[in-house]
């Protein structure tokens, strides 16, 4: 098969140029954030070079149902991925798993790394809607020569949890890691996602401990009027009972610009100062909060390092979604962007792929002049290829001030660190090193 490019599928984007023009926010410490050196990413850290000892493996994005009962605010698959605004229950999805299809697509794509760890996340829609599809496809993975090399994980809002061990426990049992969808304390969560309920979620949290033990990601998805304290709260209070392990939060692609930018970011620069506070008590106790792309925000500070590429590394083509039974560079991208599928034969064809266009927006957003692009590198295409251009630019200056915020701790961190003995590879080993398989960055 051969993929047509990608190229003509990237929109045009020349006037971020124009819109860079203009001045952005102004922060007392850190000037105009719209600036691409408004903060720059140069400390000169007293800790040695750090060569990590770090997996290498391919994540794989099963869509086991585009069907979800959760009703959230600014739904991604409806209103970027899908570029529509109804309510997704009237939306048509097409986004059925059937399992031998994609046990096989599975099966052929860990072909080409024979060495590698083969990571499955159930995603969706809300996969426990189908539990029985991930279930079967558990089972043909877990017996065909994959079998010592899978691993599955999940993607859910946890309402459905509870019931789902009572008839499927087995696949509870087995998958390696849960990522639970938590917006905050019951009445911020239960605002922006409505079909769903914050008591019923942890109550669903605390039987899964008690039968599986398996890890479970608090995952927080930042709306314009949403409080990231708000949900840093709840997060600690679940994490100091023992029923989640780790946190991210992750600010929501939209196809339409902030209303109030100014007020969201002062809140949140304003929250994460706080919540940074807070951090540095733990780590005085030699306890480090378990934040996942906080703290490997903290490693690339003190280490120098850069990532080299989009933060979710799309243009590398070393991960893939499947959708539909197509082969997509990322699930979040319009289906039009979809790289393949299985053919009649059983065989793939995505050979003559380029997905360099995806990341093409870099130049426009000038990412490789900007301080904070060893970190951020460039994000993810999502925002910039299906939403709106003007909400990128502002999110190019939330980054600035996500970093500035950590940055200017760095020496009080590295402090605590040595005092306890902690070192950046412990640092990666407690918690960074889940970033790879979440959005990555903020």
């Amino acid at each position: 098969m051969n993929t047509p490019s990608l190229q003509h599928q990237v929109p045009d984007l020349s006037f971020l140029t124009r819109l860079r023009q203009h001045p952005g926010l102004i922060h007392p410490e850190f000037g105009d954030l719209a600036r691409l050196d408004a903060v720059r990413m140069s400390r000169n850290s007293p800790l040695p070079a750090v060569r990590f000892s770090e997996e290498e493996g391919m994540m794989i994005y099963l869509t086991v149902t585009g069907r979800c009962n959760a009703h959230c605010a600014g739904c991604i698959n409806s209103a970027v991925t899908l570029g529509r605004d109804d309510p997704r229950n009237l939306l048509t999805t097409s986004q059925e798993s059937e399992p031998e299809r994609d046990a096989a697509i599975v099966v052929r794509l860990a072909e080409a790394r024979p060495e590698q760890m083969i990571t499955v996340c159930f995603y969706g829609g809300e996969p426990f809607m189908a539990p029985e599809k991930m279930d079967r496809i558990r089972q043909i993975l877990t017996a065909s020569p994959l079998h010592d090399r899978v691993r599955f994980m999940v993607n859910t809002n946890g309402e459905l949890l509870g019931p789902r061990m009572d008839r499927h426990a087995d696949l509870m049992k087995e998958i390696w890691l849960y990522t639970v969808s938590i917006d905050g304390d019951e009445t911020q969560h239960n605002r922006c996602r409505p079909g769903t309920h914050l008591s019923t979620i942890e109550a669903n949290l605390r039987r899964l401990k008690e039968s599986t033990g398996r890890p479970v990601l608090f995952w927080s998805t930042l709306r314009e009027d949403q409080s990231l304290l708000n949900c840093f709260q709840e997060f600690l209070k679940l994490y100091d009972a023992g029923q989640v392990d780790y946190l991210f939060w992750h600010w929501a692609e939209s196809r339409a610009p902030f209303d109030h930018f100014e007020d969201f970011a002062g809140r949140y620069a304003e929250e994460l100062e706080t919540l940074m506070d807070i951090y540095l008590d733990r780590l005085k106790q030699g306890k480090p909060l378990p934040i996942i792309h906080l703290n490997e925000l903290v490693i690339y500070l003190a280490t120098g390092r850069e990532r080299g590429h989009s933060a979710c590394a799309v243009e590398l083509a070393q991960n893939f979604d499947i959708m539909g039974g197509q082969i997509c560079a990322c699930s979040d991208l319009p289906p039009e962007m979809g790289l393949g599928e299985l053919d009649a034969s059983g065989n793939l064809d995505i050979t003559n792929r380029d997905l360099k266009p995806l990341v093409a927006y870099k130049d426009w957003l000038g990412c490789t002049r900007c301080g904070v692009h060893p970190y951020c590198g460039g994000r993810c295409p999502v925002q910039a290829l299906a939403g709106e251009p003007l909400r990128t630019i502002q999110y190019c200056q939330l980054m600035r001030l996500h970093v500035g915020i950590v940055q200017k701790r760095m020496d009080r961190i590295e402090t605590e660190l040595t005092r306890h003995g902690i070192s950046l590879q412990a640092v990666h080993d407690q918690s960074a090193f889940l970033t790879k398989y979440t959005d990555v960055v903020p």
